[in-house]
């Protein structure tokens, strides 16, 4: 077990440094003698690569950049999550223990998300060791809301 304190909301591995960019420019160019177009495109900001393409190139070059698009917007959700869930725990003033579950029984360790309770006044959440900080802020909010409706009803 591995207890977080709201200001560092994961004991789990830190986020990975990750820079990701692109750039990628495409043109049909109408060639002034001929009149005929040709489809020319660059990856390169100074367009140091700018050439003469095939559509079936230049498409190529569209699918990796949308998967280095798939990614960048995981990792803004990936630092979003992190960002809302410290927000949660400190809003609530509660700390939030990571437990290994890998010794847990299977149907426990593959539907365990999140939990939460009441020591000495005040809230601890519960998490997996290693939970994708996406599902994780979305399970917190689950278990820190199940608690409060707890409460009231009490």
């Amino acid at each position: 077990m591995t207890t977080v304190n709201p200001e560092a909301p994961t004991a789990s591995p830190a986020p990975r440094e990750l820079s990701l960019s692109t750039f990628f420019t495409v043109e049909v160019m109408i060639d002034p003698d001929t009149g005929k177009p040709t489809l020319c495109t660059a990856a390169d900001p100074t367009l140091g690569d700018f050439r003469e393409t095939s559509p079936a190139r230049a498409l190529g070059m569209v699918e990796e950049i949308e998967a280095r698009l798939v990614q960048a917007k995981r990792l803004i959700r990936e630092h979003e999550a992190r960002d809302t869930l410290a927000a949660i725990l400190a809003e609530h003033h509660a700390r939030m223990e990571e437990w290994d579950t890998d010794l847990a029984d299977p149907l426990l360790r593959d539907r365990f998300l999140a939990g939460a309770y009441v020591e000495d006044g005040q809230l601890v959440v519960v998490v997996p060791l290693g939970q994708d900080p996406i599902e994780r802020v979305d399970a917190v909010a689950k278990a820190v809301n199940n608690v409060a409706e707890q409460e009231t009803r009490a």
